[in-house]
């Protein structure tokens, strides 16, 4: 096993190839560009082998048919090049893009940049920032569409999609408002009242650029514009409205306009052939609590295929009906061709966080999978409405815990044993157990399968995917009674707290502004913001929080004036009076130990290999490490992971993902490590391969951040083996 790089020739290694290598780019683009005829509009390497779609082709299987690299000599990957590109306060999830040895990546600035994938050298940058603006957050892929008269590069930055000349980096201004448009637009109120963003990669089908969004503040939707012009085609409202289909599964009429959520932010899967596309949307919103909601709540926590050219339904399957427990669908479907008893079905695979693999004939929406609908108990919360039944999936095997019970209690020391068990006495734990204000533990909010989903070997027909197995600690409270504010004199000194809890700005920054998991505390604001700055945050989002939008003006000034601890009045007697109770999470709570670690068993996460064709778990291992655990004799337990799979025919599983920082290698018939390398910064996003000059590549975006937290960075590698 080899392992990675000394980080301190980090710099020097970057400056020596970034200078041996200038003037062979400057060759490479003037020979690419000045070669290119009408069917060659991106580039001219005939060598090259793309990666032309995030998810390695539409249909999202993350395979590659390259096997230069491969298990015989994986051992001996080294870096090939190092990018660096000066945006380094984010986490870039995306899943790099190859077409004809240029490659194209965005920035956590969201920047859109295209490099030589052969040197890392930069060819373009684009910044889509116009006046007073400022991006950041979350992307995870951009779309190329090619013609015959020249290339598009498709991608979000806040409320925008943006068409970029993939050739010289250029806004395209016959497309909407100088080369973007505003996703917002033409819905319900306007744009700025809406909140959308589209995190996900669009995808691309004959004429149309497709997006699936999302927002906090208002529904949202998948909808399909003209490449060349940014008009839309169709929407397809994933709230539905009172002429749709799925409207009278929601308990408020009104919802279709005053709630939001049921987001697409997983991605999209597409099937030209059939003229099909395919994706996963979470819960409505507010999460843990919607009063007086009865009903399944299409098209929540459901996949959904579209006829790609119209946006009409074709089929739908609903996989928790009224999610009371954050446990959207974080992934794209994948599309494959499965061989069952001897027939060849086309197949779509969704991954869930409660460690389930949903199996589906794609053209008819037939349940493959054994399914069996089960009695969950109902919920104590006045008001809350719980669907009487949830799915048990038999077949295929779960690739993670599902029901949380005494067993699973942490073993790693007595002092975390002793402390998990007098935790859980004080807590509710069951299948499907309903939020409550005792609290409840379960598994599920980061995965069983998150974002990165899942990675498809065709010749084998074996799924694999990474997964998470932490428990977490979910608490309501009713912030309208007198108990249910843990500041007695809140509603005089501080009137904006009730707000605070209200919006549930407490379960991401916390009962106290403390912050978690790399989302910033919000204490010791007053020497660095105004009321006005907090209440621009809070209106249009920052980073990876979202816009809420739909406060009252009122309601964000107080909101605002909490938060920076200023002492202020407001409708005191309104605050105070005794309402309808209103549940709230006093935050998005991991259970953990008192030293910090899971406190259940491990491992707390794994990669996984799922036989499609027998519905069996082929082998599972842990994914990341402790090193200061296996220093003290403890196996490894995995970690916490976020990011995504490649397979290979070279019979390679890459994947980095894990709080370890570390990219790794498995054999995809065994699971062993064949390769580990130290990354500067954390790789939560999924790789991608590629082949110039007949020489494979392996890149990564290192930037750490996200839900892991910091430090973050800005770099992306790429690895391959010795030059000859």
């Amino acid at each position: 096993m080899k392992l990675g790089f000394d980080l301190s020739f980090y710099n020097l290694l970057h400056n020596f190839l970034k200078l041996m290598s200038m003037a062979m780019t400057l060759v490479f683009v003037i020979l690419c560009y000045t070669s290119c005829s009408k069917n060659e509009v991106v580039g001219s390497i005939g060598a090259a082998k793309n990666w032309s779609y995030t998810g390695g082709t539409e249909k999202q299987i993350k395979y590659s048919e390259l096997d230069q690299i491969n298990k015989n000599n994986v051992e001996d990957l080294e870096v090939a090049w190092i990018y660096n590109s000066g945006d380094t306060a984010g986490n870039f999830q995306g899943n790099p893009l190859i077409i004809d040895g240029i490659m194209y990546i965005t920035t956590p600035k969201q920047r859109l940049i295209a490099l030589n994938a052969e040197t890392g050298n930069q060819i373009w940058s684009f910044n889509p920032e116009r006046k007073n603006e400022k991006f950041g957050g979350v992307n995870r892929g951009i779309a190329i569409h090619r013609s015959a008269d020249k290339s598009i590069v498709f991608y979000a930055s806040g409320t925008y999609l943006n068409a970029i000349n993939a050739k010289t980096g250029m806004a395209l201004t016959d497309f909407g408002d100088n080369g973007r448009i505003d996703l917002g637009a033409g819905l319900l109120r306007p744009s700025g009242e809406m909140g959308i963003t589209a995190p996900a990669s669009p995808v691309i089908f004959n004429d149309l650029v497709i997006v699936g969004t999302m927002s906090w503040s208002a529904p949202a939707n998948v909808s399909a514009f003209n490449v060349y012009t940014g008009e839309r085609e169709w929407i397809f409202n994933t709230i539905p409205h009172p002429d749709e289909e799925g409207y009278s599964t929601w308990g408020d009429k009104d919802f279709w306009k005053d709630g939001a959520g049921v987001n697409v932010w997983g991605g999209l899967s597409v099937d030209s052939e059939n003229k099909l596309i395919f994706f996963a949307t979470g819960q409505p919103k507010d999460d843990f609590f919607r009063p007086e909601n009865p009903g399944s709540q299409l098209f929540g926590n459901s996949i959904v295929a579209l006829n790609a050219e119209s946006g009409k339904k074709v089929w739908h399957y609903q996989v928790i009906p009224n999610d009371l427990w954050d446990l959207d669908l974080p992934c794209a479907p994948i599309l494959f061709d499965l061989e069952k008893n001897g027939k060849t079905i086309q197949a779509v695979a969704q991954l869930s966080k409660t460690g389930n693999t949903f199996l589906f004939n794609r053209l008819t929406g037939e349940l493959l999978s054994e399914v069996e609908e089960r009695p969950v108990p109902q919920s104590k919360l006045e008001g809350q409405y719980t669907y009487p039944t949830q799915k048990m999936v038999f077949w295929p095997e779960p690739f993670s815990r599902q029901e949380f019970t005494e067993r699973d209690l942490t073993d790693l020391n007595p002092k975390a044993h002793a402390f998990a068990e007098e935790w859980f006495q004080k807590r509710e734990t069951g299948w499907y157990k309903p939020p409550s204000q005792k609290g409840i533990l379960f598994y599920g909010i980061h995965g069983g399968a998150e974002w990165g989903g899942g990675s498809y070997c065709p010749e084998t027909q074996t799924l694999y995917v990474n997964s998470n197995e932490l428990a977490w600690d979910i608490t309501m409270r009713d912030i309208n009674s007198a108990s249910g504010n843990s500041e007695p004199d809140s509603g005089n000194k501080w009137p904006g707290r009730k707000f605070y809890l209200t919006y549930g700005c407490v379960s991401c920054h916390g009962n106290d502004k403390e912050g978690r998991d790399g989302i910033p505390e919000l204490n010791g604001l007053m020497n660095k913001y105004d009321i006005q700055d907090i209440v621009k945050i809070i209106r249009k989002g920052k980073n990876n929080m979202p816009a809420f939008t739909q406060i009252p003006e009122d309601e964000v000034q107080l909101i605002a004036q909490y938060i920076l601890g200023l002492e202020g009045e407001g409708k005191e007697k309104e605050y105070t009076v005794r309402k309808q109770p209103l549940y709230r999470s006093m935050g998005y709570t991991k259970f953990l130990d008192p030293e910090g670690y899971p406190a259940t068993k491990p491992p707390w996460g794994t990669m996984n290999a799922i036989d499609l064709s027998t519905g069996k778990i082929k082998w599972k291992v842990p994914l990341g490490e402790y090193k200061e655990l296996v220093e003290q004799g403890i196996e490894v337990t995995g970690t916490e992971n976020f990011g995504g799979s490649i397979a290979t025919k070279g019979g390679l599983v890459f994947i980095g993902a894990t709080r370890d920082r570390k990219f790794r290698a498995f054999d995809k018939d065994t699971g062993e490590i064949l390769w580990e390398t130290q990354l500067p910064f954390g790789g939560y996003s999924t790789p991608s391969t590629y082949e110039v000059q007949g020489r494979q590549y392996v890149v990564i975006a290192s930037t750490g951040g996200g839900k892991l937290g910091p430090p973050t960075g800005d770099a992306y590698i790429a690895y391959a083996l010795p030059a000859d």
